[in-house]
């Protein structure tokens, strides 16, 4: 048996980046953050924010395309990791190379409610 499952409770960030396939099938893009709260040695408080690539297709993506930044989200899916072809600069010039990305696929999606997370009557 094999799973590969992800899910994320956090706020956007940038703007949506919505693209199409060559084949015509729509592709969005979004930043989300998570941020840990920890008691360091210390014993004061810190926080780590660690921002995740997710993605989404097909009419997920143009959900996603609708989600604003800062918006509290809940988000399922799996971790997928590719490469692609780069150019970057160097003293000797341009050098094409092989560059990581690990990006999560979005299968769900949700809008969370801040009022409600806060407490406040509606």
């Amino acid at each position: 048996m094999y799973l590969n499952r992800v899910t994320l409770v956090g706020f956007t960030g940038r703007d949506a980046k919505v693209s199409a396939t060559p084949g015509g099938k729509n592709i969005t893009r979004l930043s989300v953050a998570t941020t840990k709260r920890y008691k360091d040695a210390h014993d004061q408080w810190q926080e780590r924010t660690q921002w995740h690539s997710c993605v989404a297709y097909a009419a997920t993506a143009d959900f996603c395309a609708k989600i604003q930044t800062g918006a509290h989200v809940f988000i399922e899916g799996e971790i997928n990791y590719r490469e692609y072809e780069r150019t970057i600069e160097t003293d000797n010039g341009p050098v094409k190379v092989q560059w990581p990305v690990t990006e999560i696929v979005i299968e769900t999606v949700k809008l969370l409610d801040r009022r409600a997370e806060k407490g406040a009557a509606a």
